[in-house]
């Protein structure tokens, strides 16, 4: 290094004019000889090119390496905290040897990581692209746990309201998207490592609500962005419920605002559902004082039969009040058309308890939370054994199994789902039951407005659960993934029905990964109360607003949208294509479809529970498109582009669910083509031809079959397993060759034939 020095001041005719630069770019250069010797070497050339050019020559050309004015985009009401100068970012899997200098900082939103190394900055964009935040961003409430390591290797969990005083040596950030972050401070000022890492601890811990960012953000915004643009009903109004009501065709149920004002519960919304002519309103009182959090039973869905599903909590022990229980209970029987005596589950006894859910992720994170090649090749060797230890699909195979037994008795009979708040399995069982029966809840829209309705008006503690404040008076603040335990029962039921859900699992990775970015209220309160009350300022009274999770332009442009929508679902729903698909069928089956639908038709007579022996039967199913999934454990499979999308050594080059995906939308794409060409054709004059325009798929690819960025995606030596989220990675065989089982557990959704290289 010091003769690098040397040989750089040695080309100048004045020391004091580059002995700054020395200084500043000291580190970068260090790096560079460690990890880049090919930047080295051009960098050098320049110096050497010509000894007698100018001091201004030599800023231009170090200027074109390295950037020293290095300052991190700022969100409105976000503010810089402190700063470490010289920090090492280290490239995962590459045993701490491989990584980038640059700046890290700490605001009161997120931790970011800058660096001055231009090269480092990818030219454009091949993967998906965050408006809010940055590649080297991590939103302090994304962070799920924080480690110290010191000189000697000694490494040490830092629990909230600590202080560290210890000099650290690297610090390990582990995010709720399981990726790993790891930061080296070998060369950073001491005093800057302490006050970096105490920060991190205090901001990313907070213990008060209003000391999370979203609370200077939303004083920033001037007019409300709730709703304005997605359309999805955030049933914040009785218009939100009846329309709901009248959509299932219900004529018994009625939208209530018995708690207006949260005067009777505080953690359920101002109005929601109940049953017709139910009860007086002190009668209701009365009756909501023997559930737990004063919650009463509530609506939630209405089946074409007539029967509903209704959610409802504990009640208490028997008193002189349970006679209105029993009127509350009649009045729900009463409101089912067949009139039979609903179906209680007791979701404590169908589901995996809160704590089993909790034990599972724990095992889980220490599978996928790996950024050491060495701990890849140790889990490598038993990772089937590992993955079956966790028990995490077992809980995906319970709820899924409850939620099927739940939608087969509501064909016949109103269900009654308990627990003791009805503000957990409740949401998670609810919802996959309206998934299964209605393909509404399939698309997104009707995906967005249940998750509304079902999770954050009926009031799930994403706040407490998700750890984002931490509660001093609560023996356990450990983090309750409920929330993504039902994104991956979604996920299974997309494996098992591809074609029948209209989004992708790329937005479902994408709402999980949403719902810890801190600044929408979707995801950032308990309940209804809770939010009213932060938006308003208890000194001045000043009403805030925070933009809903469902305005996805705040965070994607509509290129980066496209990749939530699923192109076997626009196969399936699209007029021309169906109308396509169907002219292009023969009139006479053929011998071997006969002998397919036969064997179809055998097996769908051998699922348990389900009865095709008359042909009515089977056309009502098939016209309501209810789903019946398999549920059993060894039908789940692991969520890899959620959970091991950032493990590199894991990544198939080509290859992957990914590979599928672009290939049918270049298919989608194709047939509408081929669909506007024959229009065109029969077309007798060219007028009346240019006036046609080709229908948008609104797919990856739309209107854009021969740019560069199609030709790019396609090509196989960019594309990964773990597309569109993790950067382009082109591995060498060798490279790839070392780590089998993982890539064999993934292999099976590799794609054989690339259309990339067809001509037409």
């Amino acid at each position: 290094m010091a003769s690098l020095g040397r040989a750089f001041m040695r080309r100048s005719n004045s020391y004091d004019v580059v002995k700054l630069q020395v200084v500043t770019l000291t580190l970068e250069f260090d790096l560079l000889l460690r990890n880049r010797p090919w930047q080295f070497k051009t960098f050098k050339s320049y110096v050497d090119h010509n000894e007698d050019e100018n001091d201004e020559e030599i800023k231009k050309r170090a200027s074109s390496f390295f950037q020293n004015d290095l300052v991190p985009r700022l969100l409105p009401g976000e503010r810089v905290v402190t700063e470490a100068d010289s920090v090492l970012c280290f490239v995962p899997f590459t045993e701490r040897k491989q990584g980038i200098s640059g700046k890290l900082f700490i605001t009161n939103f997120k931790l970011t990581f800058l660096t001055g190394d231009r090269s480092s900055y990818e030219k454009e964009s091949k993967r998906q692209r965050n408006k809010v935040i940055d590649d080297g961003d991590i939103p302090l409430t994304n962070i799920e746990s924080i480690y110290q390591v010191v000189s000697g290797g000694k490494r040490k969990k830092l629990l909230p309201n600590t202080t560290v005083s210890t000099v650290t040596k690297y610090l390990e950030i582990y995010s709720k998207d399981f990726r790993t972050h790891v930061f080296g401070f070998k060369f950073s000022p001491k005093d800057q490592i302490k006050k970096i890492t105490n920060a991190v601890i205090h901001y990313a811990y907070p213990n008060k609500s209003y000391l999370l960012y979203a609370f200077e953000y939303a004083k920033t915004l001037q007019t409300p962005e709730n709703g304005t643009v997605s359309n999805t009903p955030l049933y914040d109004s009785p218009v939100d419920w009846e329309r709901e009501l009248k959509r299932c065709g219900c004529t018994k149920w009625t939208v209530c605002d018995v708690n207006k004002g949260y005067c009777v519960s505080q953690s359920m919304p101002e109005r929601f559902v109940l049953p017709m002519n139910l009860m007086s309103y002190d009668e209701l009182m009365k009756a909501a004082s023997q559930f737990n959090e004063n919650r009463l039973p509530a609506w939630c869905y209405t089946h074409t039969s007539g029967a509903s599903l209704v959610r409802m909590a504990e009640m208490f022990a028997e008193s002189e009040l349970a006679d209105y229980v029993g009127n509350l209970r009649t009045a729900i029987q009463l409101a089912d058309v067949n009139k039979g005596y609903p179906v209680d589950m007791d979701l404590m006894k169908l589901c995996p308890s809160l704590k089993d859910v909790q034990a599972a992720y724990e095992k889980l994170k220490e599978l996928v939370f790996v950024d050491s090649g060495k701990d890849f090749v140790v889990h490598d060797i038993s990772w089937m054994s590992s993955l079956e230890g966790t028990k995490w699909l077992t809980c995906v195979s319970q709820c899924l199994k409850t939620a099927t037994d739940a939608a087969k008795h509501l064909e016949r009979h109103t269900v009654i789902i308990k627990e003791p708040d009805s503000r957990h399995f409740c949401c998670l069982i609810s919802s996959l039951v309206q998934i299964l029966l209605d393909r509404h809840f399939r698309t997104r829209l009707g995906f967005q407005s249940l998750i509304q309705r079902e999770w954050v008006a009926m009031g799930y503690p994403f706040q407490r659960e998700g750890c984002l404040v931490q509660d001093l008076n609560r023996t356990n603040n450990e983090y309750i993934p409920l929330f993504l335990l039902f994104l991956d029962c979604v996920w299974q039921l997309m494996e098992q029905y591809p074609s029948a859900f209209a989004f992708s699992e790329t937005y479902l990775v994408t709402l999980w990964d949403s719902v810890h970015m801190g600044i929408f209220e979707t995801f950032l309160f308990d309940c209804c109360h809770q939010r009213s009350r932060y938006h308003i300022d208890g000194r001045w009274q000043q009403r805030f607003c925070l933009p809903s999770v469902w305005d996805w332009h705040m965070q994607f442009s509509d290129d980066d949208q496209s990749f939530f929508n699923n192109p076997l679902y626009i196969m399936q729903t699209h007029p021309d294509i169906c109308d396509a698909l169907r002219k292009s069928k023969p009139c006479q089956p053929s011998q071997h479809h006969k002998i397919s639908k036969k064997l179809y038709s055998y097996e769908l007579q051998n699922i348990e529970g389900v009865d095709f022996c008359s042909e009515g039967m089977k056309s009502e199913k098939i016209s309501r498109s209810e789903l019946t999934p398999l549920t059993g454990a060894a039908c789940m499979k692991l969520w890899s582009q959620c959970y091991i999308r950032w493990q590199t050594p894991a990544q198939i080059i080509g290859g992957g669910n990914p590979s599928q995906y672009l290939q049918q939308c270049v298919m989608v794409e194709e047939i509408l083509c081929l669909l506007h060409k024959i229009e065109v054709l029969k077309k007798n004059n060219a007028k009346s031809a240019n006036s046609l325009t080709r229908t948008r798929s609104d797919l990856v690819f739309s209107m854009a079959l021969d740019t560069p960025r199609t030709t790019e995606l396609l090509t196989n030596s960019y594309l990964t397993s773990s597309f569109p989220f993790s950067s382009i990675q082109r591995l060498s065989r060798e490279e790839k060759a070392v780590f089998t089982p993982i890539s064999l557990f993934l292999e099976h959704s590799n794609i054989d034939y690339d259309y990339s290289n067809d001509e037409d």
